[in-house]
Parts: structure tokens; C-alpha cells; sequence
């Protein structure tokens, strides 16, 4: 139902359709024109060989989001009254799939686990990847890394109904790897 309001006057009178170009939504409608107007990042990505620039092949590499933001990460949170219908989202990072350059993908489930350095050669117990060869050019070029964060975004809206809305947010970084060298010397 929409009020009908007359200037100069004090009548108010319930219309049964909108007046000549109010626009009303479905609540799926809102809630997708909301998720649009959200500014969500990607992740900056933490590693192992962030630090150096470089790793080597057959060690760990940990990953990790360094910047956990409601924009970048989530929960992020939102409500607007739009074409007649309020809604409010939240959206939340599901998993971030890293393409690691190397023909691999990385899928976490999570923000990963930072390193720190009494971690040693250890696996990542959340997130991680092990390089079997080289970056091109015998390590001297980069493998490009892409972090793909898959949004979920849950809606609810006040005449009842809600759903779920995935959106995606990328970011990149740079990985080379090398090779470690050893030299066997009789004493």
C-alpha cells in the first residue's frame, strides 16, 4: 500500500498501486541493488615469501589475509530501504581460491595462518602450497598469484523472505621461486 499525500492539505489516502514514478522492488531486487552498492575489496595477500620476494622449490609456502577489514574479509553489514522494500546484508568471505601461477589452485576456507618464523619448514595447518618447480626463466620471473575471495551475502528483508547473493573480489601478488643448491665438502 503507498500514502498519497497532498500538499496544502491534511487528507492521506491509501493507493492499492504505486503513483506515477515511485519504483517498487521485490525484496530480491533490493537486496541486489544493496550488494551493488557495496565497495568490497580483495585481500592482501600475506606469504611466506612476502618478506624475501622469493622462495625456493619443495618448501612451504603459508598463506594468509593481512588486511581482516569488514571490506576486505567481512562480516560487513548493511541496511537501506529501497524501492519501497528495507533490507539488510551481510556478507562474509566463504573461502578465497589462490591460483598459484603454477597451474595450481589453493582453496581455503579460511583467513589462513600468519608465519612466523619459529614455524620452521612446516605446512601451513590452514593454508598453503608447496612449489615442484621453478618459477619461469629458471627462477628469475615471477609465477603471478591471484587471491579469488568468494563472497556470500545473506539478506533478509522486513516483509519477510531473505536469501543469498555470492559476489567475488580478486587481488594478485608476485611469487618467484628458485632452487636450493647444496655442496657436499669432505673435511
Amino acid at each position: 500500500m503507498f500514502a498519497c499525500i497532498e500538499f496544502g492539505t491534511s487528507r492521506d489516502e491509501w493507493l492499492t498501486t504505486p503513483p506515477a514514478g515511485v519504483m517498487t522492488l521485490t525484496p530480491a531486487q533490493a537486496a541486489a541493488a544493496l550488494v551493488k552498492t557495496f565497495n568490497l575489496e580483495g585481500v592482501a595477500i600475506g606469504s611466506t615469501t612476502k618478506a624475501s620476494g622469493k622462495g625456493a622449490v619443495g618448501l612451504p609456502v603459508w598463506l594468509w589475509v593481512e588486511n581482516q577489514t569488514p571490506l576486505s574479509f567481512g562480516p560487513y553489514v548493511q541496511s537501506a530501504t529501497l524501492g519501497g522494500v528495507t533490507v539488510t546484508a551481510t556478507a562474509k568471505v566463504a573461502n578465497i581460491a589462490y591460483s598459484m601461477g603454477d597451474g595450481q589452485t589453493v582453496v581455503c576456507a579460511n583467513a589462513g595462518t600468519p608465519y612466523v618464523k619459529g614455524y620452521g619448514n612446516t605446512d601451513s595447518p590452514t593454508c598453503g602450497h608447496r612449489y615442484s618447480q621453478m618459477s619461469p626463466g629458471d627462477g628469475a620471473q615471477p609465477y603471478g598469484v591471484t587471491a579469488m575471495s568468494n563472497w556470500e551475502v545473506v539478506w533478509t528483508s522486513t516483509g519477510g523472505g531473505g536469501g543469498v547473493i555470492g559476489t567475488t573480489t580478486q587481488s594478485q601478488t608476485q611469487i618467484r621461486v628458485g632452487e636450493l643448491q647444496t655442496v657436499n665438502v669432505n673435511p
